[in-house]
């Protein structure tokens, strides 16, 4: 895998993928990036990576599979994994601040997606619109990101600097926001160009403002 994938080095489904596996798996992400997953067949797939449709199926049980093979790395990299690195975002010259938190974590998981462009449009698209692909995407983020984010909002909550909201409603406040932005600029984009910078800081003002407790 090149720079671009990254993120499949240590997946649990990618991580050994023969020469042959490897260009079926660029190819449906070069295929379902382009013209989306419901309407890519296996046949399309293995014609682009110039290989039989049977090597497919060798490798990932059926196109779903291989669809999750693609995004489930994706999604553990959502919220971070590690608990040390999560908690340090909370933290600014040893002291807990709402605003560097989520300036932290937003600008992370926006270059996240932007790193790995043609993977991100197959998220959003599927995220958006298969809600079985939804729900299955939701399940594979792993447990202990929640319990950590939940930990970092829980002590936010405890010195007053975050609304007192259920933590899952704050988490779908901001994930709403960040795709919002990525929607607008990644996949409805109209080739006009703007002061990214500039918007990322918008976005994250009006999340922090959103959650800032009215004193």
């Amino acid at each position: 895998m090149d720079n671009q994938f990254d993120i499949y080095r240590e997946a649990e489904k990618t991580e050994k993928l023969t020469p042959k596996q490897k260009l079926i798996f660029h190819s449906a992400i070069d295929l379902f990036s382009k013209q989306g997953y419901a309407n890519t067949s296996t046949k399309e797939i293995s014609e682009h990576a110039g290989v039989s449709e049977g090597s497919i199926f060798r490798k990932f049980n059926n196109k779903e599979d291989l669809l999750m093979a693609i995004l489930t790395p994706l999604t553990n990299k959502i919220l971070p994994q590690d608990i040390n690195q999560f908690s340090q975002t909370a933290y600014q010259n040893g002291t807990l601040n709402l605003k560097y938190f989520l300036t932290t974590m937003i600008n992370d998981r926006i270059s996240l997606f932007k790193y790995n462009y043609k993977i991100m449009k197959i998220f959003l698209s599927e995220f958006i619109y298969d809600q079985e692909i939804h729900v299955r995407l939701i399940e594979s983020i792993p447990k202990k990101s929640f319990q950590q984010f939940n930990q970092v909002l829980d002590e936010l909550k405890e010195k007053n600097l975050l609304i007192d909201w259920n933590n899952l409603e704050i988490l779908r406040f901001i994930a709403s926001n960040i795709l919002g932005y990525l929607i607008q600029h990644y996949i409805i984009a109209d080739g006009k160009k703007w002061d990214e910078p500039l918007e990322i800081e918008h976005v994250t003002e009006f999340i922090v403002k959103g959650l800032t407790p009215i004193k």
